[in-house]
Parts: C-alpha cells; sequence; structure tokens
C-alpha cells in the first residue's frame, strides 16, 4: 500500500491518545433531533455496513465513562436516537485510545426556548474512517459510502475531507494540530460543537461538497456552480432537484496550491462561516479559514 497521506499521533502528557488523521464525512441538518434522529441511526446502519458491525465497540455513557456496546446498550442508543427530543451520541472504537472509526452526532432541540440565543444552531452528525481505509480501498469506495449517507439524511450542507482526528474538548490537542495545518491545508480542523453556530452556511472548500437548500441557490444553483468551476477534474453532479455534490478531483488533496480548491472557496466566499470558538488563536484561525482566499481578513 502507498502512503498517499501524512500521519499524526499526538498524545496528553499522561499518556492519552489524543489526536491522529482520518477521513471526515460530515452532514448538517437544520432540523431538530425529533425530526432527524430517525434518518441518523438509518445512516448509522449504512455506515456500519460498509466498515463492518465489528468497528465501533464502546459509546460514552450520560457520566462520561466509555462503555461496551452490548445488547442492552444498542436498545438504549436507539431510543435516544428515536424517541428523545434532544441526544448527544459519542461512539468509539476502542477503550483506550483514539480510533479511525467512531461516530459524533448533536440532535439539538431546535425550536425550544432555551435555543433562542442560538438562532443558527443545527443538528450535525460526523463518521469518521482511518486514513488508510481510503488508501486501501480507493476514493470511490469512500464516495459510494458518502452517497449513500446522503441518500439518509435531509442535510443543508456537507462535506468529506481529510481531517485532524482529535478529541477537540481538550486544549492539549490545539497545539498538536496549529504544527501541522498550514503544511497541510487540505486537512480539516473540525469539532462536532460547530453545530452550535454553523446554520446553512458552508464551512469551507473540500473535496466532496454537498450542498442543499438554501444554500444551493444562494449560490445561483447548479448550472452556476458548472458554469464557475471549470477546472478539470471537477465535477457538479445533481443529486435531487434541491441537492447536489461538488467533487473536486478523484483523490482529496492535503498539500500544494490546491487551485481546485481555491477557485471553489472564492465563489463560497460571500457565504463561509466564520468559526466563533476558534480552536487555534483567533489570528491563526482566521488565516486559516482564509488559506484557500489569501490570508488578508
Amino acid at each position: 500500500m502507498n502512503q498517499r497521506y501524512p500521519r499524526f499521533k499526538g498524545y496528553s502528557p499522561g499518556g492519552l491518545h489524543i489526536l491522529r488523521d482520518g477521513v471526515l464525512l460530515t452532514f448538517f441538518m437544520k432540523f431538530p433531533h425529533r425530526e432527524v434522529g430517525k434518518f441518523v441511526l438509518r445512516a448509522w446502519e449504512k455506515y456500519q455496513q460498509a466498515v463492518g458491525p465489528d468497528k465501533i465497540t464502546r459509546y460514552t455513557g450520560t457520566d462520561g465513562h466509555s462503555l461496551l456496546i452490548d445488547a442492552w446498550a444498542m436498545s438504549n442508543i436507539k431510543e435516544q436516537l428515536l424517541d428523545a427530543d434532544g441526544c448527544v451520541l459519542e461512539l468509539w472504537e476502542h477503550d483506550d485510545q483514539l480510533g479511525g472509526y467512531r461516530v459524533e452526532y448533536r440532535g439539538r432541540m431546535l425550536g425550544q426556548p432555551q435555543y433562542a440565543h442560538q438562532p443558527d444552531a443545527v443538528s450535525g452528525v460526523a463518521f469518521w474512517l482511518p486514513t488508510e481505509y481510503m488508501e486501501e480501498q480507493g476514493p470511490t469506495r469512500v464516495k459510494a459510502l458518502a452517497l449513500a449517507l446522503a441518500r439518509e439524511l435531509p442535510f443543508n450542507t456537507g462535506y468529506v475531507s481529510p481531517a485532524f482526528n482529535g478529541l477537540m474538548d481538550m486544549q492539549r490537542v490545539r497545539p498538536l494540530i496549529h504544527d501541522s495545518c498550514f503544511r497541510y491545508p487540505g486537512l480539516d480542523i473540525f469539532d462536532i460543537e460547530v453545530t452550535q453556530q454553523l446554520g446553512t452556511r458552508p464551512k469551507g472548500s473540500y473535496w466532496l461538497n454537498f450542498y442543499g437548500q438554501p444554500l444551493l441557490s444562494e449560490l445561483g444553483g447548479v448550472t452556476r456552480l458548472r458554469e464557475q468551476l471549470t477546472l478539470p477534474g471537477v465535477s457538479v453532479r445533481e443529486l435531487e432537484p434541491d441537492k447536489v455534490l461538488v467533487e473536486l478531483g478523484e483523490w482529496p488533496e492535503v498539500e500544494g496550491d490546491m487551485p481546485a480548491y481555491r477557485q471553489l472557496a472564492r465563489m463560497l466566499e460571500p457565504h463561509l462561516y466564520q468559526e466563533t470558538k476558534p480552536p487555534l488563536p483567533p489570528e491563526d484561525m482566521r488565516r486559516w479559514e482564509r488559506r484557500f482566499l489569501g490570508n488578508a481578513p
């Protein structure tokens, strides 16, 4: 197997594994958990079918401890997805290290009084794969999984990208990312808590980009996307009348000039989300968010 992408292993001073490389497939939905939980469950089932049922074995319990997913736990997880008002779900591959396979979901109670101060909150789900999965299986397999997930989810936006797979709630992970993010601009910096503020805006320019409404209309629809995105290897595929997939090449890029990513970023610029709780120092975060646009704020 040829290694196409960088590898990372980061640890806390106490030896906790807090950072690795990975491939992120994530979707955001401006709908409350009550409306999307059943779709997230179906998407998780598609993910398990693709990667194998033995890849996710643990979940984070309400007390914060990692617990084995047995029959009782599976029943409890399904109940959270199908019958709760809101849901925070963390599913893991291992108990003692950060695995390449994991699932994160935030099902927000949108429309409730407690969300009045967060008008741009969304429900969001993230599916992770090890970098080795794409290198061994090929990008076609990853894209097929992304399309299978997209068909199950009522997304407004979504994307697939190589990314820093880290425990983003830990301060120690941030300097580890800072050391590499500007060298590898194609690696996304992702925190599931972006769902607190993202709304229906795009987070950036990525290998696979899923756009629904209202963003697709704001961008001028499929026709304008095809007129503006003209570089070789770029494709615009209509999935449904109000949903589209923009693909920037056969394989993801993570370093170099990345012209297709720059072209898409320029088109997205008026609509892009700006991180309100940056995982990097604010000045560096602004520079990283504009890495395909030039560094001037």
